[in-house]
């Protein structure tokens, strides 16, 4: 029996994502992606580079806007990838499931 770990429920979300790292070389790394689904404090992200395992990351979710005038709003978090997925035969994409703080909403001007 498979059981879910999850302490917050995840929404199901296609928002494009920028994420960041250090190896350890503190070496800094980018990627980006696509969420798959999120929440408060996780959320997998789609990318064909993720990080490694066990790194410590910074993430920028970018919302799509509610209607042309609306300001834009990103999601900022930072977390530990707890889960890494390959690349499964050009069907699926990989990825990676981050966990960490819960995640801060910026809207507008905040977004820098």
């Amino acid at each position: 029996m498979d059981m879910d770990r999850r302490k917050h429920n995840r929404y199901r979300l296609g928002a494009p994502v920028v994420f960041s790292w250090r190896d350890t070389r503190h070496t800094q790394h980018e990627g980006v992606g696509l969420t798959r689904d999120i929440s408060i404090a996780a959320a997998f992200v789609a990318t064909a580079s993720p990080p490694p395992l066990e790194a410590n990351i910074k993430l920028k979710v970018f919302l799509p806007p509610a209607h042309s005038l609306a300001p834009s709003t990103r999601i900022h978090g930072e977390g530990r990838v707890v889960r890494v997925e390959a690349i499964k035969d050009h069907e699926a994409p990989g990825g990676f499931a981050v966990v960490g703080k819960p995640f801060v909403f910026r809207r507008g001007e905040e977004n820098r």
